[in-house]
């Protein structure tokens, strides 16, 4: 008898153990989303260009992406200067989660014209819990790495 209230209490401890032990280390962004996309449209020269809250005054400069934090737990998105089809009036971003690797697509609606200009295409991807992040942009399969740590702001060319 005595045997058995010993077993018992040993395996309710191991079961209450494993169960508090077991976490995921993607807790959080499970349920990430993008929202508030937005799109200058094919931006020309010497004209300034608005997407989200970010100004560019030189649309053919170096291509960059600008991330900032928001309180709310997302984190602001501008690409700035990248090429799609002048006839693009929207650029579709959809977005994929695999633990802290945050990836996201972009793609231009329209390929119909014979040229190329400048877009700024920005977002809102969260909410995130504090933490480091890999953001993953893929325009026109080209993939490009940013290592951010949230919340935080940074701006890197591409």
């Amino acid at each position: 008898m005595k045997l058995n209230l010993i077993y018992s209490c040993f395996a309710a401890m191991c079961a209450a153990f494993m169960l508090s032990s077991c976490s995921s280390d993607d807790e959080g962004t499970a349920t990430l989303n993008v929202r508030n996309v937005y799109t200058t449209g094919c931006k020309t020269e010497g004209q300034p260009a608005r997407a989200g809250s970010a100004t560019t005054f030189s649309p053919f400069d170096t291509e960059y992406v600008e991330y900032k934090s928001k309180s709310d737990g997302y984190v602001y998105i501008n690409h700035a200067n990248v090429s799609y089809n002048c006839c693009s009036e929207k650029i579709d971003v959809t977005l994929t989660v695999t633990g802290n690797r945050i990836s996201v697509v972009e793609k231009e609606t329209d390929t119909s014209c014979n040229c190329i200009c400048p877009f700024d295409v920005s977002y809102e991807v969260g909410p995130l819990k504090a933490g480091k992040y890999i953001l993953v942009i893929n325009s026109h399969n080209t993939l490009h790495e940013i290592n951010f740590t949230y919340p935080s702001d940074g701006k890197v060319e591409l």
